[in-house]
Parts: structure tokens; C-alpha cells; sequence
């Protein structure tokens, strides 16, 4: 090889890093298959994007009605959650943190009228901040004031790396509904945005995407969009892709000829065709789980599919826990997707709204969750608390399964509340909520332990949540019950 003073040197081999590609550059580079090539691209170093460690993930995970106070405040360690409302988290536990003495609002409602704690405590849980009634009902109750999902959707969107992610957040549910949602709406929702002048009362309110189908088209279509303008796949090809999106057909219908060429151009080692293996696996069972047959739940059976397929997992139409434990999967299935393809950072996932009207027949639940709690029954409301944790625990081992390269999962990556209202004794309460925290926020977040709030409002947890987004405020809601980020 001649230089240019025309000394001769020896060619050296050397690893060279690969290129930095956006996810256009990869969809223009290798057309449909790139989506498919895209986790395994950045696990390997080659897509750039924004940093998890400035900017991790955010789920806010809302229940309903409070565990049962009492018995969640006489755990005194994680190894001790056997035989309590949170066994299904007993394997979780190093990555959880759970709060003590923790209230909300600090312990009493934040109105300028009608003080009834269901409203203040799903708008004090989201928002930190004050509310107001049209009516004397809780089921009335709005708010003016963001959320903190959609506070740090706003923040993501002022960051150009993150800005140009296909969703900016999501927001799904499945029985996210009150006891009595012809009373009054004031119950169902969990994400709000600032009030602007012109809006309702419930115009600032965003509703949740209570169909999985739905949810699902609404990722494949924008993927669909995106490879329609940034392919280098001939317009047919484009429009082949749509009428099989619109089919809800399999991503592996997408050319397999075109992953094979991008795996070679890429030089996708043993180890990282294993993750594109395993990958394909796991949307072998999202798919699955969205467009298979429902399990009647007894072994050897089919329960008949209903006449549309896409009607399969919807959860606004039910309270019923035995009916909507599959859609509360498949939604999981979907957050895990979402993540997986880093499509979005934010999700609000709504399971219940306050005042929970959700039963579980096949458990013995026959009565709404909200009369379990008027009425006393303790063993209910535990058996209740069972059903919440345990889908909280799969998302968890949903996060967990999704490799974000670097050794870290996106659970890792993610910072994700188990929020949840008041509780009752008889009476409404809004203090001692055992609110729960997973993720480590990319680095940010110590867990594995129980923290003593000892008194503080969950204010002080949205704190630190929206500081390991990189918002740099000490108040989140209102400032008088703010003391700064508590974990």
C-alpha cells in the first residue's frame, strides 16, 4: 500500500466499529427487513439513539382501589411476601422497591369543593396536584394539570433524538372504568394534559386504547408508514406490506430473503442470529396471543371465537377479571413490543379506574371491588390485590425479557409505578398507600428494598422520576407537598 511520502506500510488488522445508523438510515438501507433487524442492530452498537441512562422508559401502571392498607403495611421485608396481596411479586423482589407510610396528597383531598378521596386519589396518584367537582361526586371529578406520563412525554418530545420515535407515548387499558361510569367520568381516567382555554372538563383528559387488536394495528401501522416513506422497497412492495398489516398477518410474512441480506450486510455474528432467532420467536407469540383462539381456560379446550377476531381482546365491555385476564396479557404483549422496537418511552397502562368495579367469579368474586372495601371483607379485597400483582409481576417479566444491549434488559431501562387510589376501612383513606416502584431508570434507581416515606407524599416519588428523565425540578404537582425525589 503506497503512502502518500511513498513509504510503505503493512496492512494491520483491526476491528473497526460499525456505523452509526438512525432507524431511517436502516430503513432505507435494508427497506421492511430493517424492523425486524432493528433491536438486534442496536444491541450491537450500530443505531444510535437516545441514551437510556438520560432518558429511561415510563410505564404508570394503575390498579384502582388501594391494596388493603393494613395488610401491605405489616410487611417488614421483600423476602417476607408470601401470604400477603403481593406473592406474585415474591420473584420480583430485587427489582422492586415498595413504599411505606406514603400518602397521598398528604392524606387528605386537594378540591376546591367536594372533598371525596376516589377522585383525589387517581388524580393525586398521577398528577400530585388539586382537582375539581361539576357535581358533589367523585365521579365528577377533573382536573387542570398534567400528568406525570404526559409531563415526560413533553420533555422526551423537546429532545431531537427522541422526538422522531413513531409513538410519543401510549395509552392502554383494559377495564379502566369505575363501578358506575354512567354516573359520572371522573373516575376512568389517568392521563392529563395541562388544561388549554376552550377545553371541558374532560378535554385535557386522554382516553385509553381499551382494544388489543387496535393497539396492535396502531404500532403496525405506523411501521407500515414509516417503511412506505423511507423504503427503498418499490412502491408495490409498500403496498403488499399494508394489506398485510391490514390482515394482521404475521411480521414474518415480510421477505425473509431481505432479513438474510441485512443480517450478511451487517455481519450479524452466531450470537446476535440467536437474538434475531429469539426475536422472531417472540413475535411468533405475540402473534399468538392476538390472533389465536381464546382458552376457555379448561385444559383441552377452545372457547368458540367470537364472530370478529379483533373483538377478542377488547376490555371496555367487562368487569370481569376472569374475561379480562387475557386482554391485560396481551396488553403486556404489546407494551413489550412496543419496547422492544423502542417505539415509544412513555405508556400509561389503565387496569382499573377508582372505584373499581371489577369482580373475579372464578375466585369467588362475585361483588364489585369498591363494595369489598365498604363492606369489609379483607380476604376479598387480598384475593383482589393477588390479581393486580401478579399482572404487574408479568410485566415485569415482560420487561425483563427484552435485551437492550450493553448487558441491560428494559427493565433495566425503565422506570414503572404500580399506582393506585384510597383505601377503605369503612371510611376513605389517603394515607399509608402502598405505592410500589420497579426498574433501576437506567442506572439511576437502587431496588430491592422498603423504603419508609414516613409520611411524604408520593410527590416526592414523581420527583424523582421525572429527575432520572432529565427534568430538573424538585416539584412535580403541588409544591407544598413536595420535599425532593425520595429514592
Amino acid at each position: 500500500m503506497s503512502l502518500p511520502n511513498g513509504r510503505h506500510s503493512r496492512l494491520v488488522s483491526r476491528r473497526v466499529a460499525p456505523p452509526r445508523l438512525t432507524r431511517r438510515g436502516l430503513l432505507k438501507a435494508f427497506g421492511p427487513a430493517a424492523l425486524l433487524m432493528l433491536p438486534i442492530a442496536r444491541s450491537m452498537g450500530y443505531v444510535a439513539g437516545g441514551s437510556f441512562a438520560s432518558a429511561p422508559r415510563f410505564v404508570m401502571f394503575f390498579r384502582g382501589a388501594s391494596f388493603h392498607s393494613p395488610t401491605v403495611h405489616d410487611i417488614r421485608s421483600l423476602d417476607a411476601l408470601d401470604g400477603t396481596p403481593l406473592a406474585p411479586l415474591a420473584g420480583q423482589q430485587g427489582d422492586l422497591v415498595l413504599f411505606q407510610n406514603m400518602h397521598i396528597h398528604g392524606g387528605s383531598p386537594k378540591s376546591d369543593g367536594y372533598k371525596e378521596e376516589h377522585g383525589a386519589g387517581l388524580i393525586g396518584c398521577t398528577t400530585g396536584n388539586s382537582y375539581h367537582y361539576y357535581e358533589n361526586d367523585s365521579y365528577m371529578a377533573y382536573t387542570d394539570h398534567e400528568s406525570i406520563d404526559v409531563r415526560i412525554r413533553d420533555h422526551y418530545q423537546t429532545r431531537p433524538e427522541l422526538a422522531q420515535l413513531p409513538f410519543s407515548s401510549l395509552h392502554i387499558g383494559a377495564g379502566a372504568r369505575s363501578d358506575c361510569d354512567s354516573c359520572g367520568l371522573g373516575q376512568r381516567y389517568i392521563s392529563y394534559r395541562k388544561r388549554e382555554q376552550g377545553d371541558d372538563y374532560y378535554s385535557n383528559a386522554i382516553e385509553p386504547v381499551q382494544d388489543a387488536g387496535q393497539v396492535y394495528d396502531q404500532l403496525m401501522q405506523r411501521i407500515s408508514l414509516i417503511c412506505s416513506a423511507d423504503s427503498n422497497q418499490p412502491s408495490s412492495d409498500s403496498e403488499a406490506i399494508s394489506q398485510i398489516l391490514e390482515r394482521k398477518r404475521s411480521v414474518l410474512d415480510f421477505r425473509l430473503e431481505d432479513v438474510r441480506d441485512a443480517q450478511r450486510a451487517l455481519g450479524v455474528d452466531s450470537e446476535h442470529a440467536r437474538k434475531l432467532e429469539g426475536l422472531l420467536e417472540g413475535w411468533r407469540e405475540v402473534e399468538a396471543g392476538l390472533e389465536g383462539a381464546p382458552s376457555s381456560g379448561v385444559p383441552g379446550t377452545v372457547a368458540a371465537c367470537p364472530a370478529a377476531a379483533e373483538f377478542a381482546g377488547r376490555g371496555d365491555r367487562t368487569a370481569s377479571c376472569d374475561e379480562l385476564d387475557s386482554v391485560h396479557d396481551q396488553m403486556i404483549a404489546l407494551i413489550q413490543l412496543a419496547f422492544s422496537w423502542d417505539l415509544t418511552r412513555v405508556v400509561a397502562f389503565t387496569l382499573s379506574g377508582a372505584s373499581s368495579g371489577h369482580s373475579w367469579p372464578s375466585k369467588g368474586i362475585r361483588q364489585a371491588h369498591h363494595s369489598l372495601e365498604h363492606g369489609g371483607d379483607i380476604e376479598g379485597l387480598n384475593t383482589m390485590g393477588q390479581y393486580f400483582s401478579g399482572k404487574f409481576a408479568k410485566l415485569l417479566d415482560a420487561l425483563r425479557a427484552v435485551d437492550d444491549g450493553d448487558g441491560h434488559t428494559a427493565l433495566f431501562n425503565s422506570s414503572i409505578i404500580l399506582g393506585m387510589e384510597c383505601w377503605s376501612d369503612g371510611d376513605h383513606s389517603l394515607r399509608n398507600i402502598p405505592f410500589i416502584f420497579a426498574g433501576q431508570g437506567g442506572g439511576r434507581f437502587e431496588t430491592g428494598r422498603i423504603v419508609d416515606a414516613d409520611g411524604r407524599s408520593n410527590n416526592d416519588l414523581l420527583v424523582a422520576i421525572q429527575n432520572a428523565a432529565g427534568i430538573e425540578s424538585e416539584v412535580f404537582g403541588l409544591e407544598s407537598l413536595c420535599k425532593g425525589a425520595i429514592i
